[in-house]
């Protein structure tokens, strides 16, 4: 009984993200925030070259990675952007270029779930073809599908623009590749999470958003040289939530793979995976105890 009730899911499941998955790919706001993060890519890549002088790069003969340099360099310390900076352009740029498309993914991704069961429709599905972890699940692979899709279209475009500029691609970006993909999926989960949580899609986007500063303020300050001010706050509140942040485990895999550590580098992705299922395990039961009702 169990299997079956588990198959029916998937296929329902199956139906239902294939329908949203049409809609959003039809829609001009996926192609949009891809594009914009095209032109980032393309702007830090070409910046980057041009900032290259016979010491090396230097930030500051680009206003734009001037920029940039200094931001994450008062956030995360000048010991994160050196180390940022080791193979070239492409870590930051991959990060700076997938931000557009992932949060319109997850913005989008928690008004439609919340804007669907306040109207109605989740109740409608729930109360025929599917039941309510079908459609979560639906939710979750067409977003998942369409973060994978991105990041594919990215990685590709940062290979011509290599190609283009002359520059090498380096290990890092690749194996920063697996760490992106997942860190979306975490993400995608802590959104759909707080959709259901919720009663109305702005209260779930106000608590999605809260939920992301606290993570990314926290990283901030665990990664701060020093005994910073920031770094003292944040040690002991990262203690406590850092297992909960997808955020982390990524900085913990990439860190392991700077580090040489291959075996700390896959426990991370696997940390991140373990995350997203138990965010799914969590949409899961927190849908049954709430109901299809807002």
């Amino acid at each position: 009984m169990g299997h079956g009730m588990t198959s029916l899911r998937v296929r329902a499941a199956g139906v239902i993200a294939r329908q949203q998955l049409r809609e959003t790919l039809l829609s001009p706001g996926l192609s949009g925030t891809l594009a914009l993060g095209m032109a980032i890519a393309y702007v830090l890549c070409t910046g980057y070259v041009n900032a290259i002088d016979s010491s090396g790069f230097d930030p500051r003969l680009s206003p734009f990675w001037g920029l940039v340099a200094r931001a994450l360099s008062g956030a995360f310390g000048p010991g994160f952007v050196e180390k940022l900076f080791t193979e070239g352009p492409f870590l930051a740029a991959l990060v700076l270029s997938y931000a557009p498309v992932l949060t319109f993914l997850c913005i989008g991704s928690v008004f439609r779930f919340g804007t669907e069961k306040n109207a109605g429709a989740v109740e409608m599905f729930v109360y025929g073809p599917a039941d309510g972890t079908s459609y979560i699940l639906a939710s979750f692979a067409k977003d998942g599908v369409l973060a994978a899709l991105s990041l594919a279209v990215l990685a590709l475009y940062f290979f011509c623009i290599a190609e283009i500029e002359n520059l090498a691609l380096g290990p890092l970006f690749l194996v920063s590749l697996p760490i992106s993909l997942l860190l979306a999926l975490g993400v995608l989960a802590w959104g759909l999470l707080c959709s259901i949580v919720a009663d109305l899609p702005a209260s779930g986007l106000a608590i999605f958003i809260g939920i992301c500063t606290v993570f990314t303020a926290l990283l901030a300050g665990s990664s701060a040289v020093g005994a910073s001010p920031a770094r003292a706050v944040a040690e002991p509140v990262s203690a406590a939530l850092r297992w909960i942040s997808p955020l982390y485990y990524s900085s913990l895999a990439l860190r392991a793979y700077q580090g040489g550590n291959l075996p700390d580098y896959l426990l991370g992705l696997l940390f991140m995976a373990a995350l997203t299922a138990a965010l799914l395990a969590a949409c899961h039961y927190v849908f049954r105890l709430k109901g299809v009702r807002a």
